[in-house]
This record gives structure tokens, C-alpha cells and sequence, in this order.
């Protein structure tokens, strides 16, 4: 990749581009026009998402975990997660294989490779993680991944680019862990997956068919649609519609802990379930087989109806 062409504030990109902090986490801020983004140093986690009316769209957790930006930065350290925005799943979906759950590329700080921000259509940044001594004691195969991020005045693009660097084909489950910010969900419809087969987390994994027009949230919820549609609008009462796309991820999670399971979770206040809903594009329910040298690639796409 190349360095870092940017045409805003040059001299601090240049030596720390995670200037920017939101609850002591250390991140970057894209801007275009009217619209921002934060992405984190650790995961590479987009964590904000304005468009030009303003608006928070990505819930996080103020009780939330993470490498803060006193704590010493050292890429052999697992941190804690980061309860909200887009966690990168990776190389583990959830506890679909035998490592930890959802991976370790959530944990460790990514390197900016290229940005180009503060453009009034579209500003851009590449980030990047690469196998290492800590990564292959975790999991045995070398790798790159990159996540581009997109910001547009009306739409945000994460795509997730996963290399086989390696001489032997491996396989990863993964996910963009995407927590969407809701006033409240009583009032909140997930529509567009009526007659998917789903599985049923909460029941064993058990298959069942989705037969409602639309999905609304009122107990733990925790889904993996198999062959969903690509577009999904989440709704809210009296507001635009937000459309959610994807590309190259086979299945759509769709997770809320709902009242009792929240109360288990420290890094999230008790009442937040009822702020929040996972609408995650995903590879979840058969892994992805990637052969030396080949790429695999998966995005979400995340816009205002206008």
C-alpha cells in the first residue's frame, strides 16, 4: 500500500492519524461535507457514523472496554473489546471453531495505510493486519487482512478484504459486527427477511423460517439468516429509513441480548438493549475456504433513504 496521502491536518496524520478519541479510545475521524466517521486504532472499529442530517447511527456503549490511549500500545496484547460501532469478527465468528470467541483481529491495533479525507464526495481510509508470532499462537496461518472505509454524505461502506498469504489453504468464519444506535426498539422493525431460514441461537441452533413481513425486537434475539436478501431497511417511527446492504457475506445476524442476558454483560449498561439492534453482515454458518494466494472480499453498505 502506499503512505498516507491526506489533505487534512498533514502533520498529525502523519504521526499518530488516531489523534481523535471518543471515551479514551484512540481513533481517526474522516470527514465529507456534513458527514463523519471515527475508526479506531484497535480493530480498525468504526465506532461513529453521521451522515449529513447529523445523526449518530452506530450504538456504543458508554461502560464499554478497550485499549485506551494512556495504555501502553503493544500489538502482543489482546485488549478487551469494544462494546458497539463495527467490531471486525475475525478469524472466528462467535464460538463457531476453537479459538476465541470471534476472533482476535477485534483486539489488536490495525495500521493506517491510506487515507484520503476531508473530500466533499467521498473520503477514504485503508487499515491493515498481518499474521504475527501473537496471531499464529492463536491461530497457525499467515494472512492480510484490509478494511477500507467509505464515507459518502449519505452512505458508509465497510468492506472487509481477507488475503491468504500463506503456502496451505485455510478456512475463517467472520463477521462486521455492526450495532445500529435506536431510540427505541419497541418502535424499531428489521424488514425484508420474510421467508429466510434462520437459526435459532437461543434454541440450539434450531432452523426455522422467518414468517413475518417484518422483525421487531422485544427479548433476546441472536439469529444467523442463511442466504438472506442483500437489502434490509431498519425503521424506525417518523424517521428516514436506513438500508443496509451487503456483499460477499453468505448470511445477516441479527443480535439483541435483550433484558435478562444484559444484566450478564458488564461492559453495557442494563436499559442499552433497548437502544441498540446487530444487524451484521456475516460468514457465519459454513466457513469461507481461502487457497494460498487467493483474496476473498465482503462489504456492508449502510445509507439514509432520501
Amino acid at each position: 500500500m502506499s503512505s498516507l496521502p491526506t489533505n487534512l491536518h498533514d502533520d498529525v496524520v502523519q504521526s499518530d492519524p488516531f489523534f481523535d478519541n471518543v471515551l479514551g479510545l484512540p481513533c481517526l475521524t474522516l470527514v465529507c461535507g456534513r458527514a463523519e466517521a471515527r475508526v479506531t486504532r484497535q480493530g480498525a472499529q468504526v465506532i461513529s457514523w453521521r451522515a449529513s442530517d447529523g445523526r449518530e447511527r452506530f450504538y456504543l456503549s458508554t461502560q464499554t472496554g478497550g485499549m485506551k490511549r494512556e495504555d501502553a500500545l503493544d500489538a502482543a496484547t489482546l485488549a478487551q473489546a469494544i462494546r458497539g460501532g463495527v467490531p471486525i469478527c475475525f478469524p472466528q465468528f462467535s464460538v463457531r471453531g476453537a479459538i476465541l470467541k470471534h476472533g482476535f483481529a477485534r483486539a489488536l491495533p490495525w495500521t493506517l495505510e491510506s487515507l484520503v479525507n476531508h473530500d466533499a464526495e467521498r473520503s477514504v481510509a485503508v487499515f491493515s493486519l498481518r499474521d504475527d508470532a501473537r496471531t499464529r499462537s492463536i491461530w497457525p496461518y499467515a494472512f492480510l487482512v484490509q478494511l477500507t472505509v467509505t464515507l459518502e454524505p449519505q452512505r458508509l461502506m465497510i468492506a472487509l478484504q481477507v488475503t491468504n498469504t500463506g503456502e496451505e489453504a485455510w478456512t475463517f468464519t467472520g463477521a462486521l459486527h455492526s450495532y445500529l444506535l435506536v431510540d427505541e426498539i419497541a418502535k424499531t422493525e428489521l424488514i425484508g427477511l420474510r421467508g429466510t431460514h434462520y437459526e435459532d441461537a437461543t434454541a440450539d441452533n434450531v432452523d426455522v423460517i422467518d414468517p413475518d413481513d417484518s422483525l421487531r425486537i422485544g427479548e433476546e434475539t441472536d439469529r444467523v439468516y442463511l442466504s438472506p436478501p442483500a437489502s434490509l431497511q431498519l425503521v424506525e417511527e417518523g424517521k428516514p429509513a436506513l438500508h443496509i446492504g451487503k456483499t460477499g457475506f453468505t448470511d445477516t445476524v441479527v443480535w439483541n441480548p435483550g433484558p435478562e442476558l444484559i444484566q450478564t454483560l458488564k461492559d453495557m449498561p442494563d436499559s442499552d438493549w433497548q437502544h441498540m439492534l446487530c444487524v451484521e453482515a456475516a460468514c457465519a454458518s459454513a466457513p469461507v475456504i481461502v487457497q494460498p494466494g487467493e483474496t476473498w472480499i465482503g462489504s456492508q453498505v449502510l445509507s439514509i433513504a432520501g
